[in-house]
């Protein structure tokens, strides 16, 4: 079997799995006026690379472990019509360097409200992915006063969460394209990797206490087959009181890539209600599953894990 970690590789497969996508985002960025350009800022011994889009109600982007910018592309572009998006490349991720410290949850939590502060921004909307979905989590529980709305795509609270929690042994797979030609040194691919696989061997530990202090109006998504446990995700949506919880239908990990769509519709309904409601009632199960809360009912995705490890394979 191939080691979890590999599942690190999806933003580099997935972001050209929808065929000109990515050209497509680059396209829309020269002509489409809504691209400000991107910017360094100096933060916490480093400098992290972001860029800025549209106008309007600020909303922080966040991509997952070993991503970038482009990864969200489909959601900037959505964002940007009513939004001013804030799209950073975290910490040693993309074009942002890194430091000798460890990669840590709570160290990009520093990292992203001290770029937003650097902006002259008190309070966003966060829409995150994985890691960045993480990220968004811990603002909301420790810094709620930061946080307006939060959109969490296929995040666990827990290592225990994952169907394959990481281990010691793997193999560090080749600089991937993007990394290659964009990172400040490239040939700090294996000091990431190496510090994403020890980061995700221990955290996040969150606890039902901490979820449970999180009082941001709160829009948890997954896929049907992602790498995330079915029945953590629906612990997640229990443990924050003001959630609402979507599973994409026939999704896996990557449906901001996979599915935008999808992804793009609830995330807009969701930060831009046409209700007065904070959040709008659940809808009929359809093309996705939407609830609030569910039991019992993991059992019927048991099949994800290969499914997942087939699709992600595939992308190579």
């Amino acid at each position: 079997m191939r080691s979890f970690l590999q599942f690190f590789q999806w933003p580099f497969y997935a972001v050209n799995r929808a065929g000109a996508g990515k050209p497509a985002f680059y396209v829309w960025k020269s002509i489409s006026g809504k691209a400000h350009g991107g910017k360094y800022a100096a933060i916490n011994g480093i400098r992290i690379y972001y860029e800025t889009y549209g106008r309007g109600q600020p909303v922080l982007v966040l991509h997952g472990g070993a991503g970038f910018i482009e990864t969200m592309h489909y959601q900037i572009s959505a964002l940007a019509e009513t939004r001013l998006v804030i799209a950073p490349d975290s910490r040693a991720h993309g074009r942002s360097t890194d430091s000798d410290a460890p990669l840590s949850y709570s160290l990009m939590v520093d990292d992203m409200l001290k770029l937003v502060a650097t902006l002259g921004i008190d309070k966003v909307d966060i829409v995150g992915w994985s890691d960045g979905a993480i990220i968004g989590l811990d603002i909301a529980m420790h810094h709620p006063e930061r946080v307006a709305k939060l959109v969490a795509i296929s995040a666990n609270f827990d290592v225990n969460g994952l169907i394959q929690i990481p281990t010691a042994d793997h193999t560090i797979p080749p600089v991937p394209g993007f990394y290659r030609r964009n990172a400040p040194d490239p040939d700090h691919w294996p000091i990431l990797y190496n510090k994403l696989i020890a980061m995700q061997k221990a955290q996040p530990r969150y606890t039902k206490d901490d979820l449970n202090r999180i009082s941001t109006p709160t829009l948890i998504m997954a896929g049907e087959f992602d790498i995330i446990k079915r029945e953590h995700t629906d612990l997640l949506a229990r443990y924050i009181s003001n959630s609402q919880e979507i599973i994409i239908k026939n999704g896996t990990h990557a449906i901001p890539l996979e599915a935008p769509e999808k992804v793009n519709s609830h995330m807009l309904s969701f930060l831009n209600p046409c209700c007065p409601s904070e959040l709008r009632a659940p809808k009929e199960p359809a093309d996705e599953t939407c609830h609030q809360s569910v039991e019992g009912r993991s059992a019927q995705f048991s099949r994800r894990g290969s499914f997942l490890r087939g699709a992600f394979y595939s992308w190579h």
